[in-house]
């Protein structure tokens, strides 16, 4: 159909204006009102699957112990689909690879929030990626639920997007000092940290705590984590060996530190570390300076032993592997993708086109108000932060190269402990 010269005009008077419009001051106000009012309900056509989102480091630093994650997560959405799905829709999880590395974080969880049907995210892994990308997510509105990150600001900063089911820096770090104090007798210890959120976060945890119960914190100091010869500062100690040299970081470096403390001659300090360092990985590269070593990581057990067996049979034939390859936090990789889908068939509606709707907003709530969710870590409650961890911490001793058990300690123990703590300040008892 021919037009006339005058409609073509306005048309064009039309686009100058929008061009303007979106070229000028107000352009990011107009752009966020229209980004947020698309994105305010989910709509899965018939047909289609719900996508969940999951992120971790699949190539870098923690590549094993994130895919024990992404492995539960999928067995948790075997067993949803396998039962008829989020009101008939399947779900799907799409991967991401974060790297454990805050800007590949932020890329990564822009990418997720730029595509309409991911609903929700599992993960991130790694606390220090997963603090940047919940920004990302706070302003875009995307529920995430991570089964790993302990960081304490990961869940303290106002955001009421993030949730996580796994106990915090604070519980373990007084977990460690704990078990140093009464089962090992430490009167002094060092510590060294990785320079990342989780890392440093959980030293300085460690330092408050044991210097809280009565220890003397020797050193504290922050490392590369990419340096290939930590002997120079582990000869600092050689003068007036620490009982213990505890590390707050990751399955390498601390690897490289058991074995640099033993030619250096910190022969009679034992090495203490953390879940980044709770992995099959670490062993190998660690090898027989790994005998004796103490972690501290999540456990399950004294949990629904008939519920974690089937679990980790159905993680093997997901992973293609043997379950204990994956420790140690296949159980929070399911129970964060459960809890997440849980909330999603809570809230999501079928229309009469029969499409599935999710309102964003009401998914958000229904995440937090999570409440006795009978998960493989325990029972599950959120709190008004996002804190719904369940799961105790245990203190492992590597034993002929593998994990033995020593002790656990649940949240109650911890809570009771930390009430119970005398005041004393680490300034008191830090050595100058």
């Amino acid at each position: 159909m021919r037009t006339s010269s005058r409609s073509n005009w306005l048309r064009l008077a039309a686009f100058v204006l929008i061009v303007a419009l979106l070229a000028g001051p107000g352009y990011t106000g107009v752009q966020t009102s229209i980004v947020q009012g698309m994105g305010s309900t989910a709509m899965i056509a018939k047909g289609k699957t719900v996508k969940i989102g999951w992120a971790g480091d699949l190539t870098k630093q923690l590549v094993v112990p994130s895919k024990g994650i992404l492995f539960g997560a999928q067995v948790a959405v075997n067993r949803r689909n396998a039962a008829g799905g989020i009101k008939g829709f399947n779900v799907e999880i799409v991967q991401g690879d974060d790297q454990c590395v805050g800007e590949q974080a932020t890329t990564v969880a822009q990418k997720f929030v730029s595509d309409p049907d991911i609903v929700g995210v599992v993960g991130h892994v790694c606390s220090g990626a997963t603090i940047p990308a919940s920004d990302v997510y706070e302003k875009a509105r995307v529920v995430m639920v991570s089964g790993s990150a302990t960081a304490y600001s990961v869940t303290n900063r106002g955001l009421t997007v993030v949730n996580r089911v796994v106990f915090t820096d604070d519980k373990q770090g007084l977990a460690e000092a704990l078990y140093m104090i009464n089962e090992m007798k430490a009167k002094s210890i060092a510590t060294l940290d990785d320079s990342a959120s989780y890392g440093k976060g959980l030293a300085e945890t460690v330092q408050r705590e044991f210097a809280r119960l009565g220890g003397k914190v020797v050193l504290a100091e922050s490392i590369d984590p990419e340096a290939k010869d930590f002997r120079p500062v582990l000869t600092k100690l050689l003068a007036n060996p620490p009982d213990v040299l505890f590390f707050g970081g990751y399955e390498k470096p601390a690897a490289l530190l058991t074995q640099q403390m033993k030619e250096v001659g910190l022969t009679n300090t034992k090495f203490f570390s953390d879940d980044g360092a709770y992995t099959s990985t670490y062993i190998q590269l660690a090898g027989n300076d790994a005998e004796g070593v103490f972690l501290s990581s999540v456990s399950t057990k004294g949990g629904d032993e008939k519920a974690l067996k089937q679990f980790s049979d159905d993680f093997a034939k997901v992973a293609n592997d043997k379950y204990e390859v994956y420790d140690p936090y296949q159980p929070n990789g399911f129970d964060a993708a459960s809890v997440l889908m849980e909330a999603i068939d809570k809230v999501a509606t079928v229309d009469s086109k029969g499409d599935l709707n999710i309102d964003r907003e009401a998914l958000i709530k229904a995440v937090r108000a999570t409440k006795g969710f009978k998960g493989l870590t325990g029972t599950l409650t959120c709190d008004a932060k996002g804190d719904c961890g369940a799961g105790e911490v245990g203190i492992y001793e590597i034993k002929s190269g593998k994990w033995e058990l020593r002790k656990k300690y649940t949240i109650d123990d911890l809570q009771a402990a930390s009430d119970a703590a005398p005041a004393a300040t680490m300034a008191a008892t830090m050595s100058k």
